[in-house]
């Protein structure tokens, strides 16, 4: 998996010529409060000055192209790790595709008076082979001293108030997009730009069809309920599917359960084959326990739980 996902990101790095590519460049402002689903995003057309598009691009290119070196992961919403890169297939999002349909619908008109309410930036590039490829970053610091503040620039030994609101661009990218996968090279943009939460929480009803089924868990629904609502637990069961974790055929083995819960000293009610899940304090423990996650080692018996 983790080679297939490389070599996409190389195939669409080697894509990526400069003289070749068709760029268009999209603001989004993205929903908050009660609407944290939709996006407004707005087209704006870029100078045909060459030497502007080639230093529009450029850098970033060089950028992009830096992370092909790099391991890319499934992503995990618990941890990042070092050296790496992450992405995230756009089906598992609600609203990724009417976000990637919405480029280009509405044209800016009144710039200087939504400025400040722009959150990301994208540079959508076109190759030959007519794919897309979407370069997206967050509003850098001129976001804020738009709002409240004042650019300037020194003449001679003058300084001088600019009257135009200005756009940051700078050499970094924190999202890619293309093919339908989301490479993730800013980790914490993915949550800034999507609704991951909504996103999981409807994802946990399917992930544990399995555990509801085999009818494990006294209190089901109370059960996938507080993992719905513990964003802790939901995103620690989102990482485990994403593993590789199956939950098929969860706690099959009494016995084993059994000396589970007592070896590992564990809060966790356990009765003619089930977990009482109302009277369980350890919450955490029974999500461990139908995705096997405890573990002794072979030599040293050493006890531990996965990922911790």
């Amino acid at each position: 998996m983790v080679n297939s996902k490389n070599q996409e990101y190389s195939d669409m790095c080697n894509e990526m010529n400069i003289d070749n590519i068709s760029l268009s460049f999209v603001i989004v402002e993205k929903g908050n409060g009660i609407n944290p689903n939709l996006f407004d995003t707005y087209s704006v057309n870029i100078s045909n000055k060459s030497a502007f598009k080639e230093k529009l691009i450029g850098n970033i290119v060089d950028y992009i192209k830096w992370f092909s070196d790099k391991k890319c992961l499934a992503y995990d919403p618990l941890k990042h790790k070092d050296k790496t890169f992450e992405y995230l297939e756009g089906k598992y999002i609600n609203e990724f595709p009417k976000f990637i349909i919405s480029f280009g619908t509405n044209p800016v008109t009144n710039y200087k008076d939504k400025i400040t309410d722009f959150d990301f930036y994208v540079l959508s590039i076109k190759d030959n082979s007519g794919k897309d490829i979407r370069i997206i970053r967050k509003m850098n610091g001129y976001k804020k001293v738009n709002e409240c503040g004042t650019f300037a620039r020194i003449s001679g030994n003058k300084l001088t108030q600019i009257d135009d609101k200005v756009i940051g661009i700078d050499n970094s990218v924190d999202l890619i997009v293309y093919d339908g996968l989301i490479f993730i090279l800013n980790y914490n943009s993915i949550k800034k730009l999507f609704n991951l939460k909504g996103s999981f929480q409807r994802q946990v009803t399917n992930i544990l069809e399995p555990v509801k089924s085999s009818k494990v868990i006294d209190d089901y629904d109370k059960f996938e309920r507080n993992i719905r609502s513990n964003e802790r637990l939901m995103n620690r069961l989102i990482s485990m599917k994403r593993k590789g974790i199956s939950f098929d055929n969860p706690l099959s083995n009494r016995t084993d359960v059994q000396n589970t819960i007592k070896d590992f000293s564990l809060d966790v009610s356990y009765e003619n084959g089930k977990i009482i899940f109302d009277e369980s304090p350890d919450k955490e423990s029974v999500l461990n326990l139908i995705s096997d996650y405890y573990y002794r080692t072979t030599q040293h018996k050493r006890k531990g739980i996965v990922d911790e």
